[in-house]
């Protein structure tokens, strides 16, 4: 399945790592090949290996496949969602240790001062909204879903809900992504609803990644 973005030249932009559409025999997939990051701290997604839609996106749920291989001592992955910029996000994240990812957590980004300059340093913060312990393991494929419902936040792993937090107001849409530290993502068969219907979706069974070099 194409993107449904495809009246576009590219569907993906590339915030910083090295991210690309991989084929072998059996299927495609997305990757991000180099597993480092670097913490310049102008934003969390600049911090870590990150990938972000060039359209906004309003859904009800989302769901797509991930396995994480070559973990450091610390790994992080997370699916961010309702992205406005770079350091205004809600993510479900995924973090762990050299032996398995240990937790789930539904964070939030936001900006500290609206009156600094995009460039200013640390300028954001993160909030845990709800996490739970889990027990995964590298290298094995999981599928993550997020469901919208009004104010509430769901997160299931393979089906099976792990958490679920009520916010102020209801989302209005924005951005989607993905953003990684210190190990090998791979993600498959992203579909996007809104309600009944399929706002995006992506196979990765084609390139359309923009790159801009960012570190």
């Amino acid at each position: 399945m194409a993107p449904l973005f495809s009246q576009t030249l590219y569907t993906w932009q590339q915030i910083s790592g090295n991210w690309s559409v991989v084929s072998d025999n059996k299927e495609s997939y997305l990757r991000e090949n180099r597993g480092r990051s670097f913490n310049f701290d102008y934003s969390p997604l600049i911090n870590h290996n990150s990938l972000i839609t060039n359209q906004e996106v309003k859904f009800t749920t989302l769901s797509h496949s991930f396995a994480l291989n070559s973990p450091a001592s610390s790994t992080t992955f997370f699916t961010f969602f309702n992205a406005l910029d770079y350091r205004q996000f809600y993510a479900v994240q995924f973090t762990g240790n050299a032996n398995s990812i240990h937790t789930i957590a539904l964070i939030q980004s936001t900006i500290k001062d609206t009156t600094l300059p995009k460039q200013a340093k640390g300028n954001f913060t993160i909030t845990t909204l709800a996490a739970k312990e889990v027990s995964l393991e590298y290298g094995t494929t999981y599928t993550l879903t997020i469901s919208v419902q009004g104010k509430t936040i769901n997160a299931a792993i393979d089906n099976a809900q792990v958490l679920s937090h009520t916010l102020n107001e209801e989302l209005e849409g924005g951005k989607i992504g993905f953003a990684s530290k210190d190990c090998i993502p791979i993600i498959d068969n992203l579909v996007v609803y809104n309600g009944k219907e399929i706002v995006f979706a992506d196979d990765f069974s084609k390139e359309s990644i923009k790159k801009i070099v960012l570190q």
